[in-house]
């Protein structure tokens, strides 16, 4: 009786431990499949590019992990420009190389600049000051330093400067082919952003 009375107590005990030890498998599993779920490539609002590589703006996300693989930064000749998520996230001062949005053509350079930078406002509460300074293009003062045409020194509206942010690889390449081949003029500012007083050539 007594070793009856074992045998069932070894039995119930060994079913526990299985039960503990599979439930905390299936939690572990479960925990896995949900941070999977939550990387940069498996986010909803981001697009892929013919390289399955994800792009857009950090203006999208909320932490560094779901930052896309390319991260737009501005545009060259109505083309938009991406750094590489490494590049952007760098904390080293220097020019890294601009991509289109196939990650692998190189349209430019962009200006990694010191971090953190607090630009002045004008009496109209617009940020003014060199784009070189900035982080990245979402830390761009809205007026940025710029010589004209004429060699003045003013300022240009970051929204003319970027000009038209292009949705997919087909609208960047329409746009492309819209542009001038010598390029397009915007006006160069005053510091209030008030007064044109020149012109800035983008090429």
């Amino acid at each position: 009786m007594r070793i009856y009375s074992n045998g069932i107590k070894i039995l119930i005990g060994a079913i526990f431990i299985v039960c503990v030890v599979g439930g905390a498998l299936a939690l572990q599993s479960t925990f896995a499949k949900s941070a999977i779920n939550q990387s940069p490539a498996n986010s909803p609002h981001y697009l892929l590019n013919e390289n399955e590589q994800t792009y857009g703006s950090v203006e999208e996300t909320t932490s560094v992990e779901m930052l896309p693989d390319l991260i737009h930064v501005g545009s060259v000749n109505g083309i938009a420009g991406y750094l590489l998520k490494k590049d952007y996230l760098s904390e080293l001062v220097h020019d890294a190389p601009l991509y289109a949005v196939d990650g692998k053509t190189i349209i430019g350079s962009f200006h990694i600049g010191a971090k953190n930078m607090n630009y002045p406002k004008n009496k109209n509460g617009l940020t003014y000051g060199s784009a070189t300074d900035a982080a990245s293009p979402d830390a761009e003062p809205e007026l940025i330093r710029a010589m004209g045409v004429d060699g003045t020194i003013g300022y240009v509206l970051k929204k003319d400067l970027d000009g038209e942010h292009p949705k997919s690889p087909e609208e960047a390449l329409a746009i492309q082919n819209s542009r001038s081949p010598g390029g397009r003029d915007i006006p160069l500012y005053d510091v209030d952003g008030e007064n044109i007083i020149g012109l800035f050539h983008v090429d």
